[in-house]
């Protein structure tokens, strides 16, 4: 797939212009980081306008950088999804069918999907939802239980009314009751799917609050129950689904609300250090 690619912007067709050519060239150049580009960024660093990029994308046969992106992804040996350095053992390993060769190759995509997301919408929404919160709940479920507990546990040191729910009161009237204006549910779910899940996304809907909803690509009714939906790749390997993908978007989520709240976070932090110290919770 990336050899069909170079030929195209390679090809005199697609160089007629100037800025066909620093496109093409771009393109030709740095086809391993197409993945973590997007349509603007390049046409950023080209000092291009995004259309310019857009209507060079049509005429090589795509309906935007997406699908671009879809292309290379089919390339099982594709250099544009592959980790930097050398890559020809690991190469090697997956024509010769080993399994975690396989399984590498598929976290390898998964992130670059990943970063697709970072650049969406939703991701924006969800951020913007977390730092303006009056409070935040996070519930999961099965095999992302602990995942959600650790994320919880981290966004509180960035702000304060984080709460993670189990749901073992059999209510979830702390989230529910309605006392507070302004909450946000953050609820991990990805396949198979937990009983609970969707009818709380729904009651804390009907309660006034605001539902972000990380799932898999196999959830049917995320956008029935959500106010903000974060999709990542579900697992397509032989084994269980691992948990690589979702530290990865929790670690970007919680770096994104550093950086963005600043200052702010460095002052809780310093609040959190002196009451641990105080409370002597960790070695001296």
């Amino acid at each position: 797939m990336a050899q069909r690619i170079l030929k195209l912007v390679q090809s005199e067709e697609l160089r007629r212009s100037k800025s066909d050519k620093l496109i093409a060239h771009y393109i030709e150049r740095n086809l391993a980081e197409i993945p973590f580009e997007t349509a603007k960024s390049i046409a950023s660093r080209l000092e291009l306008s995004p259309m310019t990029v857009g209507r060079y994308l049509r005429r090589m046969g795509f309906d935007g950088l997406d699908q671009l992106k879809h292309e290379l992804r089919r390339g099982s040996s594709n250099p544009a999804w592959q980790v930097k350095g050398p890559v020809d053992r690991l190469r090697e390993d997956i024509r010769e069918g080993k399994l975690l060769a396989g399984l590498i190759q598929e976290q390898i995509n998964n992130l670059g999907m990943v970063y697709e997301l970072t650049t969406s919408p939703e991701w924006q929404k969800a951020i913007d939802a977390l730092i303006g919160a009056s409070e935040v709940y996070v519930a999961a479920y099965q095999n992302v239980r602990g995942i959600a507990q650790y994320f919880a546990s981290q966004l509180s040191y960035t702000r304060s009314r984080v709460q993670f729910v189990d749901g073992l009161n059999g209510t979830y009237s702390e989230l529910l009751d309605g006392s507070v204006e302004g909450r946000v549910l953050f609820l991990h779910d990805v396949r198979r799917f937990a009983a609970k899940a969707r009818p709380l996304a729904m009651e804390a809907r009907r309660a006034g609050v605001k539902v972000i909803l990380y799932t898999d690509e196999y959830c049917p009714w995320a956008a029935e129950v959500s106010d903000i939906c974060l999709v990542v790749p579900g697992s397509h390997g032989p084994l269980w689904d691992g948990a690589a993908t979702t530290i990865a978007v929790m670690d970007l989520m919680l770096s994104n609300i550093i950086v963005v709240l600043g200052d702010e976070v460095s002052e809780r932090v310093g609040m959190l250090t002196r009451l641990q110290d105080v409370f002597g919770d960790f070695e001296a």
